[in-house]
């Protein structure tokens, strides 16, 4: 198992990116919750239950949900994400 890079790139036809981003009790980092059936993080190869190690090149250690829902935000079409799976975490 090795990190993934995800490039997710919105969708005329879906409102976001699909999926839920969360804390889990007990470990740090930011965590995918759920993955939507046909949205861009599904496509990009998302999978519930990674963590997103960086966005944008940008590591997320240290950075709050906030911070990292921002820096998702800053470019209103697309965002990149390195995450690992459970199994390489």
């Amino acid at each position: 198992p090795c990190p993934r890079l995800c490039h997710l790139r919105k969708l005329p036809n879906f409102t976001g990116y699909g999926f839920n981003l969360h804390a889990e009790k007990g470990k740090t980092g930011h965590y995918i919750g759920k993955v939507d059936i046909g949205s861009p993080a599904e496509f990009a190869g998302v999978k519930d239950g990674d963590r997103i190690v960086e966005v944008n090149g940008v590591n997320l250690c240290e950075r709050t949900n906030k911070q990292v829902v921002e820096r998702i935000k800053s470019d209103p079409n697309e965002t990149i994400f390195l995450v690992v799976d459970p199994e390489t975490d």
